[in-house]
């Protein structure tokens, strides 16, 4: 199984890439044209230089809310790239658990709500993950677990990765939250502001994962019939996996 991609950066500590991944038939997700990451507001030069330079990034998706942009900003690297925010909910303060008349006993089905209600904002974000005039991309939220982990999963599976190469990108994260929630410690205690990301509530367990999955797939058929749902064509999926995939071994 091929490992996660890590990237060595002082500020974020899951900066990965999501090629090398098998996928049906085959093929193999292309390295160098999508990272996911933790947040990006604490970028040190060296990381622009890497980011910018060595990757290649042309676009970053900030998948976080408006009052997180306003609190931690967008980081250096905005002044170097495109960049796109595209908010996968309006607040974080507020877990969705909490909502008047809900009450969800686990991660999933917290990731089973956000996948719902928010469909539309998924595909403008799976819209632009994509678009190969945006890429080399990034997307990321603030630990890059939640928001991130969901639009990594659903890129992966409609690049035909196997599920349990799926549930092993998303678990990966969780021997990352340590090292993130430390960085983020430090930088809050160094400028006596709020951490951008402070202890979380859940980790990231494969078998989270393995459920949204298989829930995705009894609603909707499929995670490419759920793609289509959020707004997708069957066109904008295919260009999805023709820039992804490179379909030799």
């Amino acid at each position: 199984m091929t490992p996660p991609q890590l990237a060595a950066l002082d500020g974020p500590a899951n900066f990965r890439d999501l090629g090398g991944y098998p996928t049906r038939g085959g093929g193999r997700t292309r390295l160098g044209r999508v990272f996911r990451s933790d947040s990006l507001s604490f970028l040190s030069e060296r990381d622009v230089v890497a980011v910018r330079d060595r990757f290649g990034v042309r676009t970053v998706i900030d998948l976080r809310a408006g009052h997180e942009v306003d609190e931690h900003g967008h980081g250096p690297i905005r002044d170097h790239v495109r960049h796109l925010h595209l908010p996968i909910v309006d607040q974080t303060r507020e877990p969705p658990r909490a909502q008047p008349g809900r009450r969800f006993e686990s991660l999933d089905q917290i990731y089973a709500f956000m996948l719902d209600e928010y469909a539309e904002r998924f595909g403008r974000v799976l819209r632009a993950v994509g678009d190969p005039d945006l890429q080399p991309l990034v997307f990321h939220c603030a630990a890059g677990k939640d928001r991130t982990g969901l639009v990594a999963a659903l890129t992966l599976a409609l690049c035909g990765v196997p599920d349990e190469h799926v549930v092993t990108d998303f678990a990966f994260t969780e021997s990352r939250m340590p090292e993130i929630v430390a960085r983020h410690t430090a930088r809050a205690g160094r400028t006596e502001r709020d951490a951008e990301v402070a202890g979380q509530e859940y980790g990231a367990q494969g078998a989270t994962m393995m459920a949204v999955l298989d829930a995705l797939r009894v609603e909707h058929g499929s995670v490419a019939g759920y793609a289509e749902a959020t707004g997708l064509t069957g066109t904008e999926v295919a260009r999805l996996r023709a820039s992804l995939v490179d379909p030799r071994s």
